[in-house]
């Protein structure tokens, strides 16, 4: 199992599917032209990028096993030529001469980049041109492993997307095999973010209710600064009461511990900022999507939250959660990036 089994779905599989409940892919596409998607180190890029592909060209029709297979007219696969390790300027003009001509049966194109680092600089600069003025009809979906593998200015024009890995199936049987019940092992793998996390609920069968009750008494008894530190401690239970506490105190615009946990977080370890950001988009996703799944699947507390928070204006946290995932990249300080997020999710409350 690989490092943080998500969840989310991101923006994970994701923002866009968060939102999908409110409508389809190709409806959640918007304007957007480009989609960068963030994926797992051990993903089969081609076979990701080829799914997500299938619902905008062929949705719902038999012609998506098509796209699956890489031989639909309209999808275009940009990778490095055999024997090769990078993509040319060549290759990308040869896109650019393609997407003059219209889709042969879908309602648009699509360029598909499975391994978005291997464009030259060159490349990727003739990209960005082609971003700023596409053709009609002409969408990019980009894989990679990290933000930085990819031209900020690319980033700055596209759509990002968080996708969660592929063991999470796997990861649910063993916690079941091991005696927890459907409901008590997708909430432990909402939760945890790593294979050391869950190897100890395997190992030991722990009484997850005792241990959430007493969580959260944890976290409601501690000052701001205790708060913070089960947020970005070891045990997940915590750091989940944690969150849960502090997203229902930020959404009643609690500015004294926004300027709290924005300094305590600036003190910290650079490391934990960004499982911190992460642990913020997945408690967001969560808890967008309970007012779209059926009653008897709605986690209490979450719902809640749901209810007093304005989806759009949650939608638009969660972009700023990227943002702020790229500001960290970019050394920003860490206080400004958390004081602001911490205030903008006061700005999704319904009030």
């Amino acid at each position: 199992m690989t490092p943080r089994i998500l969840r989310r779905s991101p923006l994970c599989v994701t923002l866009l599917r968060i939102m999908e409940s409110m409508d389809r892919t190709e409806q959640q596409m918007g304007d957007a032209l480009s989609s960068v998607y963030l994926v797992p180190h051990t993903a089969d890029r081609r076979a990701v990028g080829r799914r997500l592909a299938a619902p905008l060209l062929a949705a719902g029709t038999h012609r998506e096993g098509l796209v699956l297979r890489g031989a639909h007219p309209d999808l275009i696969e940009l990778s490095p030529p055999e024997g090769k390790q990078k993509i040319g300027i060549a290759q990308v003009r040869e896109v650019i001469r393609q997407g003059q001509f219209s889709p042969v049966e879908a309602p648009r194109k699509v360029c598909l980049l499975p391994v978005s680092e291997a464009l030259t600089l060159e490349a990727a600069n003739a990209l960005l041109k082609v971003l700023e003025e596409p053709p009609r009809g002409l969408l990019f979906l980009l894989l990679a492993e990290h933000q930085s593998d990819i031209l900020p200015t690319i980033l700055s024009r596209s759509r990002i997307v968080r996708l969660a890995p592929s063991a999470k199936e796997k990861a649910l049987a063993e916690l079941t095999a091991a005696g927890y019940t459907d409901e008590e092992g997708r909430y432990l793998l909402s939760i945890v973010r790593n294979e050391k996390e869950i190897s100890f609920f395997l190992a030991t069968h722990a009484d997850l209710q005792t241990l959430r009750v007493q969580a959260e008494s944890a976290a409601c008894e501690a000052s701001p600064e205790e708060l913070f530190a089960l947020i970005i401690g070891p045990d997940p239970i915590l750091r989940r009461a944690g969150l849960l506490l502090l997203i229902e105190r930020l959404i009643d615009k609690d500015r004294q511990l926004a300027v709290a946990g924005a300094r305590f977080l600036a003190r910290g370890k650079r490391e934990e900022t960004p499982l911190l950001l992460e642990d913020l988009l997945s408690i967001s996703f969560a808890v967008a999507r309970q007012g779209i799944i059926p009653d008897s699947e709605r986690d209490r507390t979450l719902a809640s939250l749901s209810a007093r928070v304005h989806p759009t204006r949650l939608f638009a946290f969660c972009l700023r959660v990227e943002r702020a995932w790229q500001a960290l990249e970019r050394y920003t300080p860490p206080e400004a990036i958390f004081f602001s997020l911490f205030l903008a999710l006061g700005e999704a409350s319904r009030v």
